[in-house]
């Protein structure tokens, strides 16, 4: 498996995370920033103009939001060394499914750091 990028003692990939996930292991930090699901085919407004909400196929809900959260902090689960730890970026739309998955999973809480627009 090649490498997004990688320098030092920090290497990124690129993809399917659940793909990549099952090809590596003793994993110490995870950065997750995963889909919002915000591509509903609606409208908004942006700089005074109509526009669509899709950012892609990526970001389309594909089953459900619980099965999505589940099988991708499940394979992180799987890889992360014991005393590892998980970010996880996400908005209102996501961030309950992912709080609950973590649980279930017996992930520890630490902080949750919420920024204001």
């Amino acid at each position: 498996m090649q490498p997004y990028f990688s320098t030092n003692n920090f290497t990124l990939f690129k993809g399917d995370c659940v793909d990549i996930l099952k090809q590596i292991q003793d994993v110490d930090v995870v950065f997750a920033d995963p889909p919002y699901f915000l591509s509903n085919d609606g409208l908004t407004i942006q700089s005074g103009e109509i526009v669509s909400v899709n950012k892609g196929e990526w970001d389309k809900l594909d089953g459900t939001m619980y099965e999505f959260n589940y099988n991708w902090i499940h394979a992180v689960k799987e890889v992360l060394k014991p005393n590892g730890t998980i970010w996880v970026s996400g908005t209102m739309h996501n961030i309950f499914s992912i709080y609950q998955v973590l649980n279930e999973l017996g992930f520890k809480i630490l902080n949750v750091i919420t920024w204001r627009k």
